[in-house]
Formats: C-alpha cells, structure tokens, sequence
C-alpha cells in the first residue's frame, strides 16, 4: 500500500512541472517511458512561442491562435508578417511522425558514437532516415558549437583529412580518378588530396575545429575560424606555422610559438606545451575512423558532433536534456531530399 501512495505522488509531482522538466526527467529514465507527439506540441509551444521567441518567422511576439489541423495540431497566426504555422515549422521534426521516445533513443545513440546501422536497427527507423536525421541534428547543433569560447592557454594546430567525394554522384564529375578501397592517397605530401582542419583546445579542456581549405593553411583561413571563438587575452601556442602569426597580431593575442622538435617551452617562468592539441588530434582521427570514411562534404558535421560531446562529456544526462532541446527548438527548414546537394570541398 505504501508503494501505491509513493507512485500517486510521483505522478502529481510530475504532472505539475513545466514539459521542458519533463523532458528533462525523461532524459533520465528509461526509454519504456513514452512521451507523445502532443508532447512535442506541448513541448514546442512552451519553448518556441510561449516564452517570449513569439513569430518563428520574423520574431514577432505578436502571435494568436489560429485554429487546430484534422489531427488536433495547434496553428498559429503573427499578426505582423501575417504568417501562419505550426509548432514545429522549420524545425528538424518537421514533416516527421515520430514520437519524443525515437528522438530521445537517436540521440542517446549518437552520445554513443553508433554507426548508422547499429542506430537504425536500435531506434526502430530506416537507414535513409537514420542518416538525413544524423545531419539535420548536427546541422541544428552548429548554433551550439558556435557560441565555444576559448580562453586561458589556448593551443592551436592544424590536422589534415584525405578528400573523399563519396556521395557525390548526381551532376558531378571527379576531378580526379577514384581511389581504390583501401588505398591511401597517392600524392604525398600537403596537395590538394588534403583537407586542412585547423583545431584549437583550451586548457579548460574546450575545443574547436572546422575545414578551411585543401593544402597548407592560410593565415587567411585561420583568421575565419578562429575570429570571435579565441579570447583577446588569451594566450595561443602553436608550432612555429606563420599562418598563426598575423591572426595573433590583428587581435592583439600574445603568441607563443614552439620550435618543432621542442614537446615544452618556457616563457617568462611558465611552461607552454602543445600536449593538449596533439591529444585532441588522436581523439579526433580515432572518432572519424571510427565512421569507416567520411565524405568531405559531411566533415564540417562530424567535426561539430565531436567537439559537442568533447565539451559535453562531464555530464551525460544534462548534455541529452541541452541537446534534446537544442534540436526541438532551433529552426531549420532542411529537407531529406536537399542533404545531398553540399559543396563537395570546404568553402568558408
């Protein structure tokens, strides 16, 4: 009888929080717990337009009721750009019929680093849409990567990753001939065979990378992706590249540069090392291969999956309720159809 009381109580404790703290207990629980497709309603509507974001379109927080769908889905109506949507318009459940419990087991599997097979075979879904779910996610999560700040001792280098054109087949023409499975590239050295992926981490343990061009780096390149992501005050290590130098300059960063052979080196009584960098490098080669070769165009996502559960990997739990979050509301309005269509090298 006891137990019976503990259970009432448990389910009106529950029913008084807001669904975002649902979701969050969710998260917590095992995947036999069911929420809904209203619960994504529900959920949505708190986040996306109950709690000030108003208009999806223009912003707008004049925003009313417009009516349900045959289905009991609500609409809304902005009264200034006249636009009308649902709850989740141009967001990556959109156009999906799957409940929270799917979503919730995808992106548990994806903390897990599971393949696309082993996703599509534990989450109950095709393989088709295991992968366009995989890069509408990640597409949704570069907003989150984005906001990454670095600050401290801050060490930076780049790492290089063999071109792959896999996946491009519809109007496209090699540049080159195919590799054999199996081969490595045939062009030795920094060509164009390369793809340069400059990368950063901070002593705090943050980290960042994204591909900048084929070939050596560029100052131009470093000065792309590192502008607004590494502190004013922060202190840079890198090797001796000069690339890093005019990046330095223009920000006003104090830069210490290591020779090549040299693991530390000291400056004004402290010791600089590129330990941390080096480290990442490993970590990130090992998470790459483990996917068994990524196609360049799809580099950018991989990258942003790897530093999300780098700078995520403290707490599992709070890192499913953020990104469960972040993936619900953030707007994005591509399509399975469009994922395909990407610039088959880097372009900044």
């Amino acid at each position: 009888m006891p137990a019976t009381s503990d259970l009432k109580d448990v389910i009106i404790a529950y029913k008084k929080l807001s669904f975002s703290d649902q979701a969050a207990f969710y998260a917590m629980v095992p995947n036999d717990f069911c929420l809904t497709n209203s619960d994504i309603q529900s959920f949505l509507i708190e986040t996306r337009i109950t709690e000030g974001r108003g208009c999806i379109y223009c912003g707008s927080s004049h925003v009313v009721k417009n009516g349900k769908r045959k289905d009991g889905t609500q609409r809304f109506l902005c009264r200034d750009c006249k636009k009308s949507f649902l709850p989740n318009s141009e967001s990556v459940t959109s156009r999906t019929r799957k409940n929270l419990t799917v979503w919730t087991s995808y992106l548990n599997c994806m903390l897990d680093k599971k393949t696309l097979q082993e996703t599509s075979r534990e989450c109950g879904i095709s393989m088709s849409t295991a992968f366009s779910w995989r890069h509408k996610i990640l597409d949704a999560l570069h907003e989150m990567r984005g906001k990454v700040f670095l600050d401290g001792t801050v060490e930076a280098d780049e790492t290089f990753f063999d071109v792959s054109y896999k996946g491009n087949h519809k109007n496209f023409t090699l540049p080159r001939e195919p590799h054999k499975r199996g081969h490595s590239v045939r062009t030795k050295g920094l060509s164009s065979e390369k793809v340069c992926v400059p990368c950063a981490v901070s002593e705090a343990g943050f980290s960042y990378a994204r591909p900048a061009k084929t070939g050596k780096v560029s100052s131009d390149s470093v000065k792309k992706i590192f502008d607004g992501v590494i502190a004013p005050d922060a202190v840079l290590c890198t090797d001796n590249e000069k690339a890093y130098m005019g990046f330095a300059r223009d920000k006003g960063i104090r830069l210490v540069q290591m020779e090549t052979d040299s693991r530390v080196t000291k400056r004004q009584g402290r010791s600089y090392g590129m330990q941390r960098i080096n480290a990442y490098h490993s970590r990130l080669k090992g998470f790459i291969q483990r996917f068994h070769g990524v196609s360049t165009k799809y580099l950018e996502n991989y990258l942003v999956w790897n530093d999300v559960l780098a700078n995520g990997q403290r707490n599992r739990e709070k890192l499913l309720e953020l990104l469960l979050s972040e993936i619900l509301t953030a707007r994005i309005s591509l399509r399975s159809c469009d994922i395909p269509h990407r610039p088959p090298l880097p372009v900044l």
